[in-house]
């Protein structure tokens, strides 16, 4: 017979536990917190028809997106971009549009939305020439990915903290690309301490803010059902799959050149709204 501070401990630990199973099966479970009044948009395809929601904490790209599937923009268009093993990218190619493409303002918000598999995101321009994020108001993606283990989540972590080091010195090199050239003429000692400088503020910058930490969510996802991690806090997430995931893996395979293109081309037939605003 247990005494009254054992039965105590015993539900305290029951409801832990069930607070654990609830949180898990809430991030497990496609969601955007307000499912009944959210969008979904079939996608027609010449593989097979895919479902998506569109988050409501993402509306700039959740209404630029209906706007667009509204003036039929992604009808009888291709799959112009496969990566295998992470993204099918469509919307309109860069041959489509003028030089400068429509954008609009980040919406990053990772937690609680990232690159699992299934995940719905919008396409940009790297940092170099587009340092605020902005997403491209006329491409997107589906991520397909892959699994992760832990430990590979821990390496490609490292990896892209070195990474991203590397891209900040770079960044700050083209802003003293003047006066580097002038000491790298006049002086390469005072040239050789300047890089240094330069590299030093790069890291010092990386360890005020550095890049967050995969969750336990994240990790879980990753090994269970994969995605693109490497992705995350990059590019704006605004919907995920609900219906047709194996239609986008099978679009996910097909053939490639060495630009990523596919071989033989997957078209989207149609995009219409089916729950939300007409």
């Amino acid at each position: 017979m247990k005494n009254p501070k054992e039965w105590i401990i015993f539900g305290i630990g029951v409801v832990c536990a069930i607070i654990v199973v609830v949180l898990l099966i809430y991030h497990f479970t496609p969601h955007d917190g307000n499912q009944k009044d959210t969008t979904e948009v079939l996608i027609e395809t010449s593989e097979g028809d895919i479902v998506v929601r569109l988050y409501d904490d993402t509306p700039l790209h959740r209404d630029n997106f209906i706007r667009n599937v509204q003036a039929h923009a992604y009808d009888n268009r291709p799959f112009h971009r496969i990566v295998p093993d992470m993204v099918i990218q469509a919307g309109a190619a860069e041959s489509d549009t003028s030089e400068v493409q429509p954008t609009i303002p980040a919406e990053i918000l990772c937690p609680p939305h990232f690159h699992r598999q299934g995940a719905l995101a919008a396409a940009r321009e790297p940092d170099s020439i587009n340092p605020d994020r902005r997403s491209s108001a006329l491409q997107w993606y589906i991520v397909t990915g892959k699994t992760y283990t832990s430990a590979e989540l821990s390496e490609l972590q490292v990896l892209m903290y070195e990474a991203r080091t590397n891209t900040l010195y770079e960044h700050l090199c083209s802003e003293y690309a003047f006066e580097l050239s002038r000491l790298k003429e006049k002086d390469h000692e005072a040239y050789q301490e300047m890089l240094n400088k330069l590299q030093v503020e790069a890291e010092e910058t990386m360890v005020k803010n550095p890049p967050q930490r995969y969750s336990h969510i994240q990790r879980e996802t990753y090994a269970r059902i994969g995605g693109a991690p490497h992705l995350d806090g990059e590019y704006t997430v605004f919907g995920e799959v609900i219906e047709g995931m194996p239609v986008a893996l099978r679009i996910g395979r097909t053939p490639v050149d060495a630009n990523e293109h596919p071989r033989q081309n997957v078209y989207i037939k149609r995009v219409t709204i089916v729950n939300g605003p007409e």
